[in-house]
């Protein structure tokens, strides 16, 4: 349960990131004005919420075997550790570009700015997320898990690339849920596992 409560509190601290960044985007006038509180009120959720993925990850790594149980855990401790690093960053380039009176800044606009720094980062989540979920997914498929063999779809991949397919398909979607994608994907991941306790 803790993960699904840390992964909701990441999401809002998204969304709060989000809405200081699009607030004056062409398009996004309905957002309210930006916000130094909410601003680091968002850095600050992420901070703290998604390290506490590892405490999730514990849990649903009890419903594997040993061999599979390790490696899901460490790797989503990793992906905890270095995405509240990678959020706190983006609060304070968010932050930069808001009081530098440069406007609204777009995720692509972003990463040109400040990918020297968030890029190494995100593909380090992305290996760690890709063997997590490599290794979930294989484990509940040779019946390592006390899981079905459909719950192999539901793994933070699969429903991250899900989200980012569903949210670029509209201006909102592409602003919103499709950086938000990885957390909105762990609320899902740990709430559908959290309704099927078990351990192995």
């Amino acid at each position: 349960m803790i993960g699904v409560v840390a992964a909701i509190a990441a999401t809002a601290g998204d969304l709060l990131l989000l809405a200081t960044s699009n607030a004056t985007r062409p398009g996004f006038e309905w957002l309210p004005a930006p916000s130094e509180t909410l601003l680091v009120l968002g850095t600050y959720l992420g901070v703290i919420a998604i390290p506490c993925y590892g405490l999730g990850y514990r849990d649903v790594a009890t419903r594997f075997d040993a061999p599979h149980r390790r490696w899901i855990l460490w790797c989503g401790i990793a992906g905890g550790v270095l995405g509240g690093t990678t959020h706190g960053l983006t609060g304070l380039a968010i932050h930069v570009e808001v009081t530098g009176g440069t406007g609204g800044v777009d995720p692509i606009t972003m990463l040109g700015r400040y990918g020297t720094y968030l890029l190494p980062l995100w593909m380090a989540i992305g290996v760690a997320s890709l063997g997590g979920s490599l290794v979930y997914a294989s484990g509940v498929l040779r019946g390592r898990a006390a899981l079905p063999r459909w719950a192999a779809v539901v793994n933070p991949l699969v429903l991250t690339l899900g989200l980012v397919v569903v949210g670029a398909t509209s201006p909102a979607g592409r602003a919103f849920l499709v950086p938000a994608a990885p957390n909105v994907a762990h609320v899902l991941f740990f709430g559908l596992l959290s309704r099927r306790p078990g351990t192995r």
